[in-house]
């Protein structure tokens, strides 16, 4: 290991840090903490490519992007799962419900024309299609779930984050400035109305607090039972390619996938725990872990390699946000519902529920905050599972 690899391991757990001290910048503001991440690594990895264009060799270790990618992912997904009450599901409203799966119908529906309209004709595109789904339905964390499942290379990778963050970016001002005043033209207005049956336990989980790592004692406990869920998943993915004789493909071909279901199967059982869901800061170290994912992938780009595709793939996500919004949008009108359901509900799919507080914010309608989080966290519970099944349907 020579010292670029020992920078970058600093750089990689310490710059998620940073990103979550200072998430209330402008621009961190605009395309999300890990929209940042991304954009720092890419940064990262453009320095070392400039070094190289003047003669000074870097050679980028992409074990360490790729390997600790993993590993944080892994860990990431059962520990924002742990926050997730998905016992509150029963306490939202009929009209709630019913527009969080237009959101999710919507999203499949346009998917899957898309792709077999364009995206069939992409390098990939089943395997990106299929990253939409989860992507869209839950966040970031079911994506890239999705694309070690799918064995997609770092670059592969960073290249849909990267086209997620542009579209995210410029669609998520939309939804701030524009989008209810176009839609009270279309859509039932909202008015004051209840969208609990009854009282939520759940808080704003997603406000970034680094005190809340404080609880070391429980959250250290939080983080091995996470950990202990990935050692199972491996140890799963081991036992089914040495059952399948350890003959067709390698290891990993049969681990990752096996590793990414088993964690999330897990960490949706452990949130139904009292004990284990109201562990103070399991959603921050989640959040850090994707971070340190996001950073990795990104800083270990080998920039020569980076494939022509971006353009390809900005646009097969670009016509899968707006063509999903829009047809969620029609389905409201026909089922009648209002226009600030309609514009939380597709936030909370489309964005995840990092983005909620911001929106019930600007629509000055915190009744929808909860709803809309634990919509955020529903997705990110079933975003990978749609994003298998469909994946089978385009790959196959």
């Amino acid at each position: 290991m020579n010292f670029y690899d020992i920078l970058q391991i600093v750089a990689i757990f310490t710059i998620p840090l940073l990103i979550i001290k200072y998430h209330q910048f402008k621009l961190t503001k605009l395309i999300g903490t890990i929209g940042m991440a991304y954009l720092l690594g890419i940064l990262w990895s453009l320095f070392v490519f400039l070094f190289n264009s003047i003669g000074l060799t870097i050679v980028p270790n992409e074990d360490i992007g790729q390997i600790g990618g993993y590993v944080a992912i892994s860990i990431a997904i059962p520990l924002l799962l742990f926050s997730a009450n998905l016992r509150e599901v029963r306490k939202l409203s009929k009209t709630v419900l019913i527009s969080f799966g237009s959101v999710i119908v919507s999203v499949i529906i346009v998917t899957t024309i898309t792709y077999y309209v364009y995206a069939r004709t992409l390098v990939h595109g089943g395997e990106l299609s299929a990253m939409a789904i989860g992507l869209y339905t839950g966040g970031t964390p079911n994506l890239n779930a999705l694309a070690n499942i799918f064995h997609l290379t770092v670059e592969e990778i960073s290249i849909a984050n990267f086209s997620d963050m542009m579209i995210g970016a410029a669609f998520y001002v939309f939804l701030l400035m524009l989008c209810k005043p176009l839609l009270d033209k279309f859509l039932k207005t909202s008015k004051k109305e209840s969208y609990l049956k009854s009282s939520s336990d759940i808080k704003n989980t997603e406000e970034l607090n680094l005190r809340d790592l404080s609880h070391t004692k429980k959250l250290f406990v939080a983080f091995l039972l996470a950990f202990g869920m990935v050692v199972i998943g491996a140890g799963v993915g081991i036992l089914i390619w040495v059952l399948n004789g350890s003959v067709q493909g390698t290891m990993t071909d049969v681990l990752v996938p096996a590793l990414m279901i088993t964690v999330t199967i897990l960490g949706i059982i452990a949130s139904f725990s009292k004990k284990v869901r109201e562990i103070k800061g399991t959603n921050l170290l989640g959040q850090y872990m994707i971070l340190v994912f996001s950073f990795a992938i990104a800083s270990s780009i080998d920039l020569t390699r980076l494939s022509s595709t971006f353009g390809q793939v900005i646009l097969l996500y670009g016509i899968i946000t707006v063509g999903a919004f829009a047809l969620h949008v029609v389905f409201a009108k026909i089922l009648k519902i209002d226009t600030d359901c309609t514009m939380v509900t597709a936030t909370a799919g489309i964005y995840g529920p990092a983005f909620v507080p911001a929106i019930t914010k600007q629509i000055k309608n915190d009744e929808l905050t909860v709803p809309g989080l634990i919509c955020g966290s529903v997705g990110y519970a079933i975003g990978t599972f749609l994003g298998i099944l469909l994946g089978l349907l385009f790959i196959i």
